[in-house]
C-alpha cells in the first residue's frame, strides 16, 4: 500500500455504519426516555398525584424509540443533501423543513396508535391526533434539529480529519520528492561532472564561462536547499528551476543536448505541483539522451487546454520498449500518487512514443492561479 494511502487509512475515522452497534444504539435512545420517565415520577410524587405506570411508560420511552427508528432515514437524507456553506439555507427550506414536518406527522401517528393499543384511548380520532402532534411539537423540532446538527458536525469532523490526513500524506510525498531531487543534485557523479567541466573551461582559459557555470551551480543548489515545503508553485518558478538544472546538464553534454522550452503566456502564473517536471526531464536525459552518442533533443511544452494546463516532456531517445516496467516504476508511481492526492480525477498522467521518436510524458492538471491545497506547516 502506498505511503499516502497508509497515512489516510490510519488517520481517517471510519463511517458510522462501520461501528454501528444495535444494543448501544437502543441504549443511547433509552437515556432521554428514562430521563422523561424519571421527570414524570418526580412530578407526580412531589405534587402528591397518583402514578399511572401504563401512561408513564407509553408516553416516555416509545417517543424516543420512534425517533430511533426515524434517525437512519434522516441521516441518509443528510448524507444525500448535506448542509454546505453555499447551499445550507436552500437545503434547510426545500429538504429539511418538509422532512421535519413528515417525521413529526409520522411520530404523532405512531404515538396515537400506541396509546390506543395500550388502552389509553378508546378511539382514534383526528382531534386526538392533533393533541399528540401539538403536545410534543417543540420537543420533536428540537430532536430533529439535534439529529441533523450532530450528524453534520460529525461529517464536518470526518472531512476535516480527512483533509488533515491528505495534507500529511502530501507533506510526506513532497519531502520524498525533495529528498530525491537533493540526492540527484549532490550525487557524486553529478557534482564531479559539473566541476570537471568547470575545471576544463579554466584550463582552456575560458574563465568567464567557468565563472558563469560555477554561479549556475551555486544558484541551482541554493534554490534546491532553500525549499520551503510548498506543495504547489507557479509554473514559471518551476520552469526557472528546470532551466538552471538544464543549463548545467547542457554544459556536460555540450552540443549533444538540445533543449526547447515552450510555455503559453496564460499559464505562467498558474500553480502546478512543486518538483513535478525536473524528475521527468532527468529521466529523459538519463534514459533517452545519455546512452546515445547522437544529438539528443528534449522538448518541454506547457499549454492552456480546455481549462487545464497540459505539460509534456518529449525526447528523441529509444522510446518505450517495455511499457509495463515503466508503469511499475517508483518515480512514475510517486508522480501519479501526488497528482491523484492533489487533484483527484481532475488530472491525467500518461506516456507514449511521441513525435520526436522517443518517450513523451504528459501531465494535465486543472488551471488555477492559486494553490489547490494549503499546507499548515512548512517542510524544512
Amino acid at each position: 500500500m502506498p505511503l499516502a494511502a497508509r497515512v489516510q487509512t490510519a488517520s481517517l475515522p471510519r463511517p458510522w455504519a462501520d461501528w454501528f452497534n444495535l444494543p448501544a444504539y437502543v441504549l443511547l435512545w433509552s437515556i432521554p426516555g428514562v430521563a422523561a420517565l424519571s421527570f414524570y415520577y418526580l412530578n407526580q410524587t412531589l405534587s402528591a398525584q397518583p402514578l399511572n405506570w401504563s401512561y408513564a411508560l407509553i408516553s416516555t420511552l416509545p417517543n424516543w424509540y420512534i425517533w430511533a427508528c426515524l434517525t437512519p432515514a434522516i441521516v441518509k437524507l443528510c448524507h444525500l443533501r448535506p448542509l454546505e456553506q453555499d447551499t445550507w439555507k436552500r437545503v434547510l427550506l426545500t429538504v429539511h423543513l418538509p422532512a421535519l414536518l413528515a417525521t413529526m406527522l409520522i411520530h404523532s401517528a405512531v404515538n396515537l396508535v400506541l396509546f390506543r393499543a395500550a388502552g389509553l384511548h378508546d378511539v382514534v380520532t383526528f382531534g386526538l391526533y392533533r393533541v399528540h402532534f401539538f403536545t410534543r411539537i417543540h420537543a420533536n423540532i428540537f430532536t430533529y434539529a439535534a439529529i441533523v446538527g450532530l450528524y453534520s458536525a460529525w461529517e464536518y469532523y470526518r472531512r476535516y480529519v480527512g483533509r488533515e490526513a491528505q495534507t500529511a500524506a502530501l507533506q510526506v510525498q513532497l519531502a520524498q520528492a525533495n529528498l530525491r531531487a537533493l540526492k540527484m543534485q549532490i550525487h557524486p557523479h553529478f557534482l564531479f561532472n559539473t566541476l570537471h567541466s568547470i575545471a576544463a573551461l579554466v584550463r582552456k582559459g575560458e574563465n568567464k564561462p567557468a565563472v558563469n557555470m560555477l554561479g549556475q551551480l551555486g544558484e541551482f543548489l541554493r534554490l534546491a536547499l532553500e525549499n520551503k515545503g510548498q506543495q504547489e508553485i507557479p509554473l514559471e518558478q518551476e520552469v526557472d528551476f528546470l532551466r538552471r538544472y538544464l543549463a548545467i546538464e547542457q554544459t556536460r553534454f555540450g552540443k549533444r543536448l538540445q533543449v526547447e522550452i515552450t510555455m503559453d503566456e496564460e499559464v505562467r502564473s498558474a500553480f502546478v505541483p512543486n518538483l513535478i517536471l525536473q524528475p521527468i526531464v532527468e529521466n529523459a536525459i538519463h534514459h533517452g539522451i545519455s546512452p546515445s552518442m547522437e544529438q539528443g533533443k528534449i522538448r518541454i511544452e506547457a499549454r492552456l487546454h480546455d481549462g487545464t494546463i497540459r505539460m509534456t516532456v518529449s525526447d528523441n531517445g529509444p522510446g518505450l520498449r517495455n511499457p509495463e516496467r515503466l508503469k511499475k516504476g517508483v518515480g512514475v508511481g510517486n508522480t501519479q500518487e501526488r497528482l491523484e492526492n492533489l487533484y483527484g480525477k481532475e488530472q491525467d498522467f500518461s506516456f507514449r512514443n511521441g513525435d520526436l521518436g522517443g518517450l513523451e510524458v504528459t501531465i494535465q492538471v486543472p488551471f488555477s492561479t492559486e494553490p489547490v491545497m494549503q499546507l499548515p506547516s512548512e517542510v524544512n
